[in-house]
């Protein structure tokens, strides 16, 4: 039985699992964006550019890694590893599979939402270890942006939990066996789209790596292995993000059963995939068809329309509840 749960830790639905969905994604970003755009995209690495993000990681990790010489070198070596470590533990608490995570306890979403704020917090001590001007003007908007966008985020999430009376993501995804939370919290799963984007720093949330104004904003001064991790690490925080919102709002891995009980894995993990691409297809579409917002925008939006929205969503849950 341990054998079971660590290779599920390891391989699937763990941690290569996640990677190998954050290189995919990637590549399908890059193709939406370069279609949408009237582009090609990724074209020469594998069938159809499909292994480009692969070979990208590949050559950074080759590259020679330059630490600037006023950085704090020990964060600088370190805090890389601490961001990779949040979207990794983070996906082992949402089931795919089954109702069942590969790690799970009664109150695990508030570990998630932890591990989102987290996230931000290890960004901004990243921005200041390299210290360059650069990434402590791209750290300043980031707390900026972080603090308007976090409480609608955690307000949609902690809906969901109201509604389905458990604090454990599994708990959340076996009440959604007949109807998902969505059709219910339509306003709190918009509010969590928009809040996630601005946690990827997806555009037009991309406010701190804004690249046309502060070179690549808190990741400028990184290269080599560290600037292949923080790429990625990018890439699967939206592997994590978007199930998160699939176990929150979608039915997680739920649907229609076989009779077999042998293809039950195989089929929740065909659902889960399935509502994962469709919120990430979403997300792609959104990112290529909006233009950056200025920071004082983006405050407005989260604290004027979206944070109201989420807490009216909220009240309206409560009466539901109640009735």
């Amino acid at each position: 039985m341990m054998l079971v749960e660590l290779l599920e830790a390891l391989i699937f639905p763990g941690f290569l699992f996640t990677i190998g969905l954050g290189f995919l994604f990637d590549w399908l970003e890059r193709k939406v964006g370069a279609h949408m755009q009237g582009r090609i995209g990724p074209l020469v690495a594998g069938p159809h550019g499909l292994f480009q993000p692969v070979a990208d990681f590949l050559k950074l990790l080759y590259k020679e890694e330059i630490v600037p010489s006023f950085a704090d070198v020990a964060i600088y070596r370190i805090a890389p590893s601490l961001f990779f470590l949040a979207p990794i533990l983070g996906m082992l608490f949402v089931p795919v599979i089954g109702t069942k995570a590969v790690a799970t306890f009664d109150m695990d979403l508030l570990f998630v939402v932890f591990l989102l704020a987290y996230s931000a917090f290890v960004v901004v001590i990243l921005s200041f270890s390299s210290a360059s001007g650069y990434t402590t003007v791209a750290s300043g908007r980031l707390v900026l942006q972080y603090v308007s966008y976090e409480i609608p985020l955690v307000i949609a999430t902690i809906t969901a939990a109201v509604f389905s009376g458990s604090l454990s993501l599994a708990g959340i995804v076996e009440s959604q066996s007949r109807v998902w939370n969505i059709l219910y919290m339509p306003f709190s799963f918009i509010v969590y789209i928009v809040a996630m984007m601005a946690e990827l720093e997806k555009p037009p949330f991309d406010i701190p790596s804004a690249k046309t104004e502060i070179v690549a904003g808190w990741l400028t001064e990184f290269s080599g292995r560290s600037l292949a991790f923080l790429k990625l690490t990018k890439e699967v925080s939206l592997v994590f993000g978007g199930g998160l919102a699939v176990a929150l709002f979608l039915g997680g891995p739920l649907g229609p059963m076989p009779a077999n009980s042998v293809l039950v894995p195989v089929v929740y993990g065909t659902y889960f995939l399935l509502k994962l691409l469709a919120i990430v297809f979403l997300v792609f579409v959104l990112r290529t068809a909006l233009a950056r917002l200025k920071i004082a925008q983006a405050a407005e939006l989260f604290w004027k329309i979206l944070t109201p929205l989420a807490l009216a969503q909220l009240a309206l849950v409560i009466v539901l509840k109640g009735v």
